[in-house]
């Protein structure tokens, strides 16, 4: 039974009429061949290392659920903060949403007077135990992009696809707020309201 159940999760991960079809544009280092976000914000040139630190402690306080867990390197004189999460991804079957897993990733922030450096990468996928069995690790997130893993001659290419376009909207919402914790205007309008 056990067997059976396996095989059906298989086939639901692999049977996605609505899953992506197309793998979503992600930006690959060309170093590293690895999947990178990462740039430089210039902020208000006001803004101290220090300040700037604060405000990046409190922003992992404020978005994950136990920043102590997450953060691995906490260095405020040279101004580094490494941090490894997760995020919930999902596949689609029969028109429905259903946990598929984790994608875990490390998010550096590098801190100076006036400006800040992110980088988030290592995307790794790490499956999980639902109801008709267990979902299987895929490893590293690259290995996603033009897979030729099938199971009963179906490719993973669309489930692939799907998690890959769940990575890439959840990363551009975490940096489009962090931008927004760690702008000047962010901070006055807090120190205004209370």
């Amino acid at each position: 039974m056990k067997f059976i159940l396996t095989i059906f999760a298989t086939f639901l991960l692999t049977v996605n009429a609505n899953a992506q079809k197309e793998t979503p544009n992600l930006p690959i280092d060309t170093i590293t061949k690895m999947i990178t976000y990462t740039e430089v914000v210039n902020v208000d040139t006001s803004l101290s290392k220090q300040e700037l630190y604060s405000r990046a402690r409190e922003w992992f306080a404020k978005v994950y659920n136990s920043s102590q867990n997450v953060i691995q390197m906490d260095d405020k004189e040279s101004g580094k903060i490494v941090g490894k999460a997760l995020t919930q991804v999902y596949h689609k079957a029969l028109g429905s949403n259903y946990p598929s897993g984790y994608i875990n990733y490390t998010i550096s922030i590098y801190l100076k007077d006036g400006r800040y450096k992110y980088e988030i990468s290592n995307f790794h996928h790490t499956g999980q135990l639902v109801s008709a069995g267990r979902i299987d690790d895929y490893g590293p997130c690259e290995e996603m992009i033009k897979t030729k893993k099938k199971t009963m001659g179906m490719s993973y290419q669309k489930t692939f696809n799907y998690y890959l376009l769940q990575l890439d909207t959840k990363t551009n919402s975490l940096i489009e707020d962090l931008k927004a914790s760690m702008s000047s205007t962010a901070l006055n309008n807090k120190k205004n309201d209370w």
